[in-house]
């Protein structure tokens, strides 16, 4: 009798037409299927793993065997405490699991991260780029980026980029994934005429709803343009989307809008363990996925944006403007391709 598939196909195709309402609650009762596959052997990084969906894809990757999982946290003693519970959820050693401190808010603390990472390592089987944040007001970063651009954008492709090294020094072919959502295929182009980025970071015109969109589909293009790095035989880029999850992703939110989005989550969102199913089983998957998008255990449609490929160039040239800005050898690590 053959193995069951690592990632089973699934049985009831997401809805396409319905609305959003029919969609959450259509996703809150059919929740990806679980990843079987085995990650023996593979050093994997998760950010933003000391909690919600990073905490969860940290347990599975753990439970599946890989031989080292590194969280990448703000927090170092938030860090240790989410390493306990891995250890102890998962059975796994715990030498197998390490606490590396980065702060993603900053890109100095990106660019001293990845030398205390190349200690611990010398290559990188699967980066799973989770870190994220939203906020129900304007808030600039250190660097004057609206935080959510600097953090979910900005510094993620810095540190993407700073990573690929060690990604290419993995034994073919290793993987990529950035976490994103489907949210940014509701961007409208009037949303952001002339510049994407600077559209984002634009205080006077900021509004909370569209934001979140609009920089998950900058991410987007970060996405598309590394995978344009490398052919995906060596190293296989990706996005995913785990779609509405019960996580503190609105921690910043106040206590009026915390009670109610938490019985609108109850009714409506899958569970952190449910979402991150999706992120681990998008690291898991082949060259078809390569510049692709995974979301309901299938490979997406993009939305219309992200399918233009001259906005998309667009969009990661304004990006690498501002990383290679704040480290300008980035091009070597690129190599020159992007």
């Amino acid at each position: 009798m053959s193995a069951p598939p690592p990632i089973p196909a699934r049985e009831s195709p997401p809805p396409s037409a319905q609305s959003t309402l029919a969609k959450l609650w259509w996703a809150a009762r059919n929740p990806p299927a679980d990843p079987r596959v085995s990650f023996a052997g593979k050093t994997v990084l998760v950010t933003g793993a000391n909690t919600g969906l990073g905490f969860q894809a940290a347990v599975k990757y753990a439970a599946l065997h890989a031989s080292r999982v590194l969280l990448a946290v703000r927090c170092a003693d938030k860090g240790e405490a989410a390493k306990a519970d891995i250890v102890r959820l998962a059975r796994c050693s715990a030498d197998t699991v390490r606490v590396l401190p980065v702060d993603l808010s900053s890109f100095e603390s990106v660019q001293a991260f990845v030398p205390a990472l190349r200690r611990e390592t010398d290559h990188l089987d699967v980066v799973l780029l989770n870190a994220g944040m939203a906020n129900p007001t304007f808030v600039r970063s250190p660097a004057g980026y609206e935080m959510a651009l600097q953090v979910n954008v900005l510094s993620t492709a810095l540190m993407a980029v700073l990573l690929l090294p060690l990604l290419r020094a993995a034994p073919a072919p290793a993987h990529l994934t950035f976490v994103n959502s489907i949210a940014h295929a509701d961007v409208q182009p009037d949303w952001c005429r002339g510049s994407l980025l600077q559209s984002c970071n634009d205080e006077a015109a900021w509004n909370v709803q569209r934001s979140y969109g609009m920089v998950k589909l900058l991410a987007m293009a970060v996405m598309h343009a590394l995978a344009r790095t490398a052919p995906a035989d060596r190293l296989i880029v990706n996005a995913c989307c785990p779609y509405m999850c019960k996580t503190d992703l609105g921690r910043n939110w106040g206590l009026a809008a915390k009670i109610p989005m938490a019985a609108f989550q109850a009714v409506f969102a899958r569970t952190a363990e449910q979402g991150a199913r999706t992120l681990v089983s998008a690291t898991a998957l082949g060259p078809e996925s390569h510049g692709r998008f995974w979301h309901h255990d299938i490979l997406y449609p993009l939305g219309d944006l992200a399918k233009d490929d001259e906005f998309m160039q667009k969009c990661w040239s304004e990006v690498l403007h501002v990383i290679t800005t704040v480290q300008p050898d980035l091009h070597d690590h690129l190599g020159n391709k992007a």
